[in-house]
């Protein structure tokens, strides 16, 4: 049985010194005072002179640093500094920067990066080689195929529903939904080796999002929420934890198959579980993952639970017969001697992992539920939403951190500024310069033996 961690103040001897790897995001912002609450240090860094985390109270400093994907050299060496500089612990992604530091192969880096090895990192983040490892590991996923080039997209068979995508794509960007028996491709598709694309068999069921913290080949902490309220059908502003044990159930599973490592790492996943029909069963499976933080780490907000999962590793007796470890090799002794000089006082022999949020936990993403469209839905839908917008607390209001709040006006107009000068909308200019792009060489010496 899982069992939440209780809440209890941080007596930690030696805090940690945690580097987030940017700091625009509500969730970097969640998490920094997450382990604040633990009683760890946060820095992180950032492009952007001005972010919300730049004025939180739980920050301790914030580094700008040139954009990882203008200047790729640039942003490794200020990380580098960074570290040096306020003698960094742990490195945690937030977004796909995580990426350019995992394939730096600086050992300063590396060895103290929250992140699987190089190279399972891009099997889980390409959502073919994805596809192909749940396939290994003997868990139920959508039927897929690889599209190389246009000519592999047209020879697809047009009577099944599919879901066509970059194999590198991020939220709904540039998907594409094919309906049975539609003849064509969109104008604007352009799928080249440098951009290979997966069509994936089109479920329809309830959708869910999950986030796991993984170590040593089993989850010590876990949450999901349901897609409920989203602002562009797959953006979530509105976080629900539920309990779902067989979701926990395929995680472990592939947890248990993936490389096991002595530092933690955290993993997402799109989950739908089809309904059962008189000839077939229901069906649980993961179209996607995101190896890094996503949005249900808002799930633990307000307690130190998350943060003890990814700094703290747990005791033999805080295991639960069904994720006892199994025997592993250490991704870094240095980074995990460090870990062992911090654990707290507190009695930590009656925890049971993994770690889960409390039930029912209800938070929000105020501006973004604000968003919402009545036209896009029924009355009935209407009223369910302001039940959540009035029932559920913001991500980033918090009374003990009021300047978040208070800033986002200044942030807001910050924000629209460098949208003027990049000539980019909102949405696209908040992350564009953090995402990660593969480069040929790097996939080939990956994946192409593989394929």
């Amino acid at each position: 049985m899982c069992i939440p961690l209780a809440l209890y103040k941080s007596d930690l001897e030696n805090p940690l010194n945690i580097l987030l790897t940017n700091g625009r995001f509500p969730v970097s912002l969640d998490l920094a005072r997450q382990l604040k609450l633990l009683g760890h240090h946060v820095f992180v860094l950032d492009p952007m002179h001005y972010h919300v985390c730049k004025f939180s109270a739980s920050v301790t400093k914030s580094f700008q640093v040139p954009p990882p994907r203008v200047d790729r050299r640039g942003f490794i060496n200020a990380t580098l500094s960074a570290v040096q500089e306020a003698k960094i612990h742990l490195i945690v992604g937030m977004h796909e920067e995580l990426y350019y530091l995992a394939e730096s192969k600086e050992p300063e880096i590396t060895s103290r990066l929250i992140a699987p090895e190089w190279t399972v990192l891009l099997r889980l983040h390409n959502k073919w080689e994805f596809s192909k490892l749940l396939e290994e590991a003997g868990l139920d996923r959508p039927r897929a195929w690889l599209c190389r080039n246009m000519e592999d997209a047209k020879k697809l068979d047009r009577r099944l529903d599919l879901a066509l995508k970059p194999v590198f794509g991020r939220a709904s960007n540039n998907v594409y939904h094919l309906k049975p028996d539609e003849e064509g491709l969109a104008e604007d598709l352009n799928i080249n080796e440098e951009e290979e694309y997966i069509a994936q068999e089109w479920l329809y069921g309830d959708r869910f999002c999950c986030y796991a913290v993984i170590r040593e080949g089993r989850v010590d902490a876990f949450g999901v929420y349901p897609v409920e309220d989203t602002i562009d059908g797959s953006s979530c502003v509105y976080f629900r934890s539920i309990s779902h044990p067989r979701i926990l159930n395929y995680v472990q599973r592939l947890a248990t198959f993936l490389p096991h490592q002595s530092l933690p790492y955290q993993a997402s996943f799109d989950i739908i579980e089809t309904p059962a029909t008189s000839t077939s069963p229901s069906r649980l499976v993961a179209i996607e993952c995101n190896p890094r933080a996503t949005s249900g780490i808002h799930l633990f907000s307000g307690t130190p639970n998350l943060a003890h999962a990814l700094t703290i590793p747990p005791s033999p007796s805080a295991l639960s017969p069904s994720s006892s470890p199994s025997p592993s090799t250490s991704l870094s002794k240095r980074s995990l001697s460090k870990l062992g000089k911090h654990h707290t006082k507190t009695d930590l022999t009656n925890l049971t992992y993994p770690i889960i949020p409390t039930p029912n936990t209800k938070r929000q993403l105020a501006p973004g539920m604000m968003m919402w469209k009545k036209s896009e839905r029924g009355a009935k839908a209407w009223l369910q939403h302001m039940k959540r917008l009035m029932g559920s607390k913001d991500v980033i209001f918090n009374k003990r951190d009021l300047w978040p709040s208070l800033m986002q006006p200044f942030l807001l107009t910050s924000y629209y500024e460098i949208c003027r000068e990049q000539k980019r909308k909102l949405p696209d200019m908040f992350q564009w310069e953090l995402c990660w792009v593969s480069e040929r060489p790097c996939l080939v010496q990956c994946f192409g033996m593989k394929r």
